[in-house]
């Protein structure tokens, strides 16, 4: 995990309502959203893809950590 906020999904989901309203439409939990807008959680690849479609933003704006290559070199 990344314990680094993700303030662009945060501003996204802002954007559609809360956070019960967003994580309702996207099939999850509100505490998950939650743990994936504060880093503390990272998506599994349906869902990284359902969220990505759900804005209409690229993953990579989504979660830039993700693309970072010190992301892959955490043990």
């Amino acid at each position: 995990m990344t314990n680094k906020p993700r303030q662009r999904l945060k501003e996204l989901r802002e954007s559609k309502g809360t956070q019960r309203q967003v994580a309702q439409e996207l099939g999850i939990t509100e505490t998950h959203l939650r743990e994936l807008e504060s880093g503390r959680s990272v998506p599994g690849t349906r869902l990284l893809k359902r969220i990505e479609h759900y804005f209409g933003v690229p993953d990579e704006e989504i979660f830039p950590d993700l693309h970072e290559p010190s992301f892959y070199l955490r043990t």
